[in-house]
């Protein structure tokens, strides 16, 4: 048995790191609280149940947590060899789901496979596939990364889900792999100047598709004056700042949200993070925040104690880049809600209602997890990491 293969099967019989579990958990059962709260008065005008969310987000979360058990346990040399089969599966699945007739439209966008009453979105599978393929991928080519040229095929990968998400007009996921991609590539060994290459093409592209785009463009005005076009394109920005506003230091109360009541489009999905600020105020946001950022701040450790430990092989990417795209939705979503960032339909993991979101978001945690079970972290946030 070689290093790499032995490295790959060390600590499967150590437990899961229970502060990265126990913060997942906190993260779910609010996000279902949240859901019914901030869902409950549209599902019953909409469905004739206040329910009509909050049960088919507790259905997501069950099979997420399925997956989530799932991918903890299994072991990553097998998981490893499913990279590059994982990578086409994903791309096959954005290719179809560009196809008319396949792809189901909501708000304009084609992004969803309608499965009966529930719908499912390829470019989640894709974000989980691109961090497993990078990983394996950047471990055995770490000699290539020395020269320029062994960029290339990287370039090329990130181009076609550029142009797949573009025919999907879905913009902030092409943000997220862009920056899942540079992530690892740095965290690979790859040197900052040749990492300014690769920015270099990308900044143009995610420009000119800023500027071909008339739509995007208006979100770009709206964001930096919503109130030009305050019943249009700047409306939903307007009223997210007004439901943070509303919530003040304490909030409003938990289901007393006024901006709930057929003001804020989306109130469940993309904007809950404003809804959770209107009704825990700015006390319950920034333990939202709080979460989260311990949430990160932890997968990170895992990955930098995992990859000090075994040598910053395929198990350490692995868990950096699922990490790092976790932390760049969270950043993204709140930036939108906040007025920080232009309006862009990225949901906030783990929180907003959404069957994707969460069975990948939670299957991603589960693949953290099985890395965790590499290591021994100390149960505190800070403090140093422990060989196990």
């Amino acid at each position: 048995m070689d290093f790499k293969t032995r490295t790959e099967t060390t600590g499967r019989g150590n437990s899961p790191d229970f502060l990265l579990f126990f913060l997942t958990v906190l993260l779910v059962v609010g996000g279902l609280i949240m859901v019914y709260s901030a869902s409950a008065i549209l599902a019953q005008d909409r469905y004739g149940s206040s329910y009509h969310f909050f049960l088919r987000q507790l259905l997501w979360v069950g099979v997420g947590s399925l997956g989530l058990w799932v991918a903890s346990r299994v072991d990553l040399g097998s998981l490893r060899a499913l990279a590059i089969p994982g990578l086409f599966l994903g791309l096959f699945l954005m290719v179809l789901v560009c196809i008319p007739g396949l792809g189901k439209t909501v708000g304009g966008a084609q992004r969803w496979f309608g499965l009966g009453p529930f719908s499912f979105q390829p470019s989640e599978v894709m974000k989980v596939a691109l961090v497993l393929y990078l990983a394996d991928s950047l471990d055995r080519r770490r000699q290539s990364l020395t020269q320029i040229s062994g960029l290339f095929p990287y370039m090329v990968l990130l181009g076609i889900c550029v142009v797949l998400l573009e025919r999907q007009h879905d913009f902030g996921t092409v943000v997220l792999l862009a920056a899942a991609t540079i992530l690892m590539l740095f965290l690979a060994g790859l040197r900052w100047s040749f990492i300014l290459a690769p920015l270099g093409l990308l900044l143009p592209v995610l420009v000119f598709l800023i500027e071909s785009n008339s739509y995007r463009m208006k979100r770009i005005s709206s964001f930096l004056n919503p109130w030009e076009d305050p019943q249009g394109t700047g409306f939903q920005l307007i009223q997210s700042l007004i439901a943070v506003g509303n919530g003040g230091l304490f909030g409003v109360g938990l289901s007393n949200s006024s901006q709930k009541l057929f003001y804020l489009p989306a109130p469940h999905t993309d904007f809950i993070f404003a809804i959770i600020a209107e009704e825990l105020g700015l006390i319950g946001a920034l333990a939202v925040v709080f979460l989260f950022g311990a949430l990160v701040l932890r997968g990170f450790k895992v990955a930098s104690s995992v990859s000090a430990k075994e040598g910053g092989n395929f198990p350490g990417l692995l868990a950096a880049g699922l990490t790092g795209v976790l932390g760049a939705q969270t950043l993204v979503n709140l930036g939108v809600v906040t007025g920080l960032l232009p309006t862009k339909g990225i949901p906030l993991p783990l929180i907003s209602y959404g069957g994707s979101s969460m069975l990948f978001t939670l299957v991603s945690l589960g693949l953290l997890l099985n890395v965790s079970r590499r290591t021994k972290l100390p149960s505190s946030l800070s403090g140093r990491a422990v060989g196990a």
